[in-house]
């Protein structure tokens, strides 16, 4: 899938009101994009962001081995991408 896709299904997502957890695990499970910065970038393009304000994506991982779980990563994403 191509990087404007992607973003666009982001956007998609979001507006079917699918959590940003859900919406990592695609980028990770079905795009295979593990790179945390990469992720960052994409969010950030997608929902008009800073880099910044979704730096808590590099601390999840879809397994919940990493330091923020599923609803951490929601409860500091969500509101960014409701604005």
């Amino acid at each position: 899938m191509k990087r404007e896709e992607i973003v666009d299904t982001l956007k998609l997502m979001a507006a079917e009101n699918k959590t940003p957890a859900e919406m990592l695990r695609f980028l990770v499970l079905e795009q295979e994009i593990e790179q945390q910065l990469e992720w960052m970038t994409l969010f950030s393009e997608a929902f008009d962001v800073t880099l910044g304000e979704v730096t808590a994506l590099s601390g999840w991982w879809h397994d919940e081995s990493a330091e923020l779980n599923d609803n951490d990563i929601n409860a500091y994403i969500a509101p960014l991408i409701k604005q």
